[in-house]
């Protein structure tokens, strides 16, 4: 899967693959997989943010503030970079790339994330039920 997305006028090339969750255990020493998952709950406040009107406002009490007990801001730096480093082996490392950028805008960034860690789960999903179906068809 690839996307793509322009902040601050500099367009980021972002991509999954193979080698997407090797690069995450290389750079970071932490599981992909592990951190994807403890970080699903976050979606629920993406939704949140994402459906309110300009007039609307964000309110504490709209968050069920246990999910904030897993809540890491970095995962989404951590997961832009490594998805910009599967489309490019060659950007800068972590902090040197993070470092030139002006802004990081999360909301923006999340959602574009979210969508294709999505997308890679649906895909495996169907490889999976047609690996099935393969299986079943051989008996």
């Amino acid at each position: 899967m690839r996307d793509s997305i322009t902040i601050s006028g500099k367009t980021y090339e972002l991509a999954t693959n193979a080698y997407t969750p090797i690069a995450y255990k290389e750079q970071f020493g932490k599981d992909y997989f592990q951190d994807l998952f403890s970080m699903v709950s976050t979606q629920s406040i993406l939704d949140k943010i994402e459906h309110l009107n300009e007039e609307e406002k964000l309110e504490t009490g709209d968050i069920d503030l246990s999910i904030l007990s897993n809540f890491d801001m970095t995962f989404f730096h951590r997961i832009f970079w490594v998805f910009a480093k599967s489309a490019n082996p060659k950007i800068k490392p972590f902090k040197e790339f993070f470092m030139e950028m002006e802004e990081f805008p999360v909301q923006e960034v999340a959602t574009i994330l979210m969508n294709m860690l999505n997308q890679g789960m649906n895909t495996r999903k169907k490889q999976i039920k047609q690996k099935q179906q393969v299986k079943k068809s051989l008996r």
